[in-house]
C-alpha cells in the first residue's frame, strides 16, 4: 500500500521529517500484517480480552525471532539511506487497530479487509502531527480515487494528492504525483464514464464522447506541463537530478490524440493492464534521492493546520 506523503494542504507527518516515518511505516505494516494473518486461527470470532492476550503473546513469543530479522533487514537498509533511527514508534503503533475476523474470508478479501484498516491510519498520518493538526474533510475518507492509488500500488511508492505548492508565495494546486524510487510520475486523471473516447490536440480545448453526447474539456496537458515545471523548478536548487514522467491516465476509456505530445505517456483502456502491471511489479526498496526529492517537495507545500487541543 502506497504512503499518503501530502493532502491538499494538510500538515503531515511526513513533513515534519521523511527520513523516518516512510520507514517506520513499511516495518510497522510488516508486523500488523503478520499478526492479523495469525489471528485466523480463531474458528470464531474472540473477545476483546482474548485478542488482546494473544496479540501480546505473538509480539512476546512467536514472532519475536521475526520481528527482529525484519528489523535487522531495515537497519542494514536504513544505514544505507538515512542513517539508523531508533525512535519510539509508540505514536504510531497506536494509530493502528486490526479489523476483527468474524467471518469465513477468501484470501483476496482477508487481504482487501486489512488494506482498508490501514487506509484511516495513512489519513491521520497525513493530516496530523504529534502536535499540531488540519481540519479533515470527511469525504476524504471515502474517495474513491485517492483508495485506488494508495491501495493498488507499492509500499515504497509516495503518494501527493491534490497537493496545494507555494509558487512565488501563491498557491498553487496540482493533480497527483507519485515519487517512485525510480522516478516521479506527475499524473492527471481522467474520471470520465466507462467506454468514453476523449479526442486531443494542440489546441485548448479537446472533446470528451460519451454515447451519445459530446462536450468540452480544458487540454489536460497544459496541467501535466506545469506539474513537470514546477517539478523540476523545485529540485533543480536542490542537486536533485530525478526523472520526471507526464502521464496522462484514462482506465476506463480511450484517448486519441493528435500530435501527442512526446513528453507524455498516454495510458488508456487499451495499454493500462500492461501499465498497472509493470507499477506494481517495481520492487526497488526506498532510495536516498526518493526521500530527498520527497522532502524537498514537501518543503515548498502549503499547510493549514492549528495545535491540537491537548497541546494549547
Amino acid at each position: 500500500m502506497a504512503q499518503l506523503i501530502k493532502l491538499q494542504d494538510y500538515i503531515t507527518r511526513y513533513e515534519a521529517d521523511i527520513f523516518r516515518y516512510p520507514s517506520q511505516y513499511i516495518r510497522l505494516k510488516k508486523q500488523k500484517w503478520h499478526i492479523f494473518e495469525e489471528m485466523r486461527r480463531f474458528p470464531v470470532a474472540p473477545s476483546p480480552e482474548v485478542v488482546e492476550v494473544e496479540k501480546e503473546q505473538l509480539k512476546d513469543n512467536k514472532w519475536s525471532t521475526l520481528v527482529n530479522t525484519f528489523k535487522k533487514k531495515e537497519e542494514v537498509e536504513e544505514e544505507l539511506f538515512v542513517g539508523k533511527l531508533n525512535p519510539s514508534e509508540s505514536d504510531l503503533e497506536d494509530d493502528w487497530e486490526l479489523p476483527e475476523l468474524t467471518e469465513r474470508l477468501t484470501p483476496e478479501e482477508r487481504k482487501q479487509k486489512f488494506l482498508d484498516s490501514i487506509l484511516p491510519v495513512q489519513i491521520k498520518w497525513a493530516s496530523s502531527t504529534i502536535r499540531k493538526i488540519s481540519y479533515l474533510q470527511q469525504n476524504y475518507k471515502k474517495d474513491s480515487l485517492l483508495k485506488y492509488f494508495l491501495q493498488r500500488f507499492p509500499d515504497t511508492y509516495f503518494v501527493m494528492y491534490k497537493p496545494i505548492f507555494l509558487i512565488k508565495q501563491a498557491p498553487v494546486e496540482l493533480e497527483i504525483i507519485i515519487i517512485t524510487p525510480s522516478e516521479i510520475l506527475a499524473i492527471y486523471y481522467l474520471d470520465e464514464q466507462t467506454d468514453s473516447v476523449v479526442l486531443g490536440s494542440n489546441e485548448r480545448f479537446w472533446s470528451v464522447r460519451e454515447k451519445e453526447n459530446e462536450r468540452k474539456l480544458v487540454n489536460p496537458t497544459i496541467s501535466l506541463n506545469r506539474m513537470g515545471t514546477i517539478i523540476k523548478n523545485i529540485l533543480t536548487p536542490y542537486e536533485i537530478n530525478y526523472p520526471i514522467k507526464k502521464l496522462l491516465l484514462h482506465p476506463k476509456g480511450y484517448i486519441d490524440i493528435f500530435d501527442v505530445p512526446t513528453e507524455v505517456e498516454v495510458v488508456d483502456k487499451r495499454t493500462y493492464d500492461n501499465w498497472f502491471v509493470k507499477m506494481r511489479g517495481n520492487s526497488l526498496p526506498l532510495k536516498a534521492n526518493q526521500l530527498k526529492a520527497a522532502g524537498a517537495l514537501l518543503s515548498h507545500c502549503q499547510s493549514t493546520y492549528m495545535d491540537r487541543p491537548e497541546w494549547q
